[in-house]
């Protein structure tokens, strides 16, 4: 099957090209010693450290003196670049829901995260429409983990419920249609957990023509077969992959067990205490910041200091944490083990949705018939284009809604704002007045309006579903 991403061939070879470099820098941001040992010994660091770099490659970053921005750095950044348009093309502009009350659904909720979660997030985000767990539990256990799962408790057996996994495959492509390219397989689990990952994955590339990005915690283990993985992936297009190296010891294990060029599309990210990634705010770490504070003040002083944030003053006059969710998917989360499907979006996390991500709706199902069942019950009640006669509006407790007498404000976490100017648009002005005073029905807002404000019901049903469309609406 062809290769399906557009953006392949020059983020890639790309990639590769600088591979000794993308190394160099994945130890630069996790390891605060590592510039002082440069400046002791730059060759006996660089070989210590597996980093198939020069000196001279490198000096800018040692040498003060150097003040312009050298071209590797240059380089780097056009590469990051590259990535964040693969994403926008790929995951926000060509692969859409098929169903369009998904799509709608799918719209509110990205429109909802900027308010709520800001947005370099949801610019950044992929916003996959679905993701299936193969395992029930994850072996790694996490301090950190942002979604927070139970310990390791049971596989699903491709040969066993290879049958009833292509029934599932098949039926949700069938919904999704091209957003089934946005699948992948794991999410408070570790992929490698499952031994038949490898056929998992090959079944959604037969499935939809994409092989799925995998993140693993345990690349430092079972290295053959986390090569024959890595070989596996390019072959079939993938286009990303990432360890997770939860120590300085864990990615000096994988530097030195994999070079450079073997790498070379896989993302090293780095999560040991003291590198320059600051954790998601959701799950265990939430609860170790709760009893800790100064835990999330100190990842908090790390994303002030990077440029998105510094550079933009929503963020930078915010007090509120700029990485409060780390889920990814606004669609659906599947467990294959327990046969539990699940409708989310991601929202700061909070003590309503601690794991940084909303729960709209959950069932369980025997077959795909069951699940075709679930997802045309879902559709008449999640996924509509216009709110209906008994939906109650009521703005997230979250938004500050702030009324005067000729303006009111709708302000988000990170200072995202709507103005609405009484003169402009008087009866827009006036219906989100009375919705703030007392939630109500849309039919007893419509009702008011036409007796009270003089707005005719297709004028305040059209006001307010734009609202509705902006993701103001708590529970929509």
């Amino acid at each position: 099957m062809q290769k399906s991403l557009s953006y392949r061939n020059s983020y890639h070879d790309n990639l590769h090209r600088y591979a000794g470099l993308k190394r160099f820098f994945e130890r630069w941001s996790a390891d605060p010693d590592f510039k002082q040992d440069l400046i002791n010994n730059t060759t006996e660091t660089l070989e210590k450290h597996a980093i198939p770099v020069t000196p001279d490659d490198i000096k800018y970053m040692i040498d003060e003196r150097i003040t312009e921005l050298p071209q590797p750095v240059q380089t780097m950044w056009e590469i990051s670049k590259s990535k964040q348009d693969l994403i926008q093309s790929f995951y926000l502009s060509e692969n859409l829901p098929s169903h369009r009350g998904m799509l709608a659904w799918r719209n509110r909720q990205i429109a909802r995260q900027r308010f709520d979660l800001g947005p370099f997030f949801t610019d950044t985000n992929i916003h996959s429409s679905m993701t299936v767990e193969l395992t029930q539990g994850c072996s790694v256990g996490c301090w950190f983990c942002a979604l927070s799962p139970d310990s390791f408790k049971e596989n699903y057996n491709y040969d066993d419920n290879r049958e009833e996994w292509l029934g599932l495959l098949d039926t949700m492509h069938s919904f999704l249609g091209d957003a089934m390219k946005s699948t992948f397989l794991y999410w408070a689990t570790e992929p490698f957990d499952n031994p038949d990952y490898e056929k998992f994955c090959l079944d959604v590339y037969e499935s939809c023509g994409v092989f799925p990005p995998t993140t693993t915690a345990v690349a430092h283990k079972d290295t053959e077969r986390i090569r024959r993985f890595i070989r596996l992936s390019a072959e079939h297009g993938c286009w990303l992959n990432r360890f997770s190296l939860t120590s300085l010891g864990i990615m000096s294990k994988v530097h030195k067990a994999f070079s450079a060029e073997e790498l070379a599309e896989v993302e090293c990210l780095a999560l040991n205490m003291n590198t320059s990634f600051a954790y998601g705010n959701a799950g265990n770490f939430r609860k170790k910041a709760l009893e800790r504070p100064e835990i999330l003040s100190q990842q908090d002083n790390k994303l002030r200091k990077a440029p998105w944030h510094r550079s933009n003053p929503d963020y930078a006059g915010s007090e509120e944490y700029a990485n409060g969710s780390i889920c990814c998917v606004t669609g659906f989360l599947i467990n294959a083990v327990s046969r539990k499907v699940q409708l989310i979006s991601p929202t700061t996390a909070s003590d309503e949705w601690p794991l940084g991500y909303i729960i709209f709706a959950e069932a369980t199902y025997e077959n795909a018939a069951g699940l075709e069942m679930i997802l045309q019950s879902w559709s008449t009640e999640y996924f509509k284009e216009k709110l209906q006669d008994n939906d109650i509006l009521r703005f997230h407790p979250w938004l500050g809604v702030s009324v005067s007498p000729d303006r009111i404000e709708i302000k988000g976490r990170f200072n995202q704002k709507e103005i609405i100017e009484e003169p402009a648009n008087p009866s827009l002005y006036h219906l989100i007045k009375q919705i703030t005073e007392a939630p109500a029905r849309l039919a007893d807002i419509r009702q008011y309006a036409a007796a009270h404000l003089s707005i005719p019901p297709q004028v305040s049903d059209s006001l307010i579903n734009e609202l509705y469309k902006k993701g103001f609406f708590y529970g929509c």
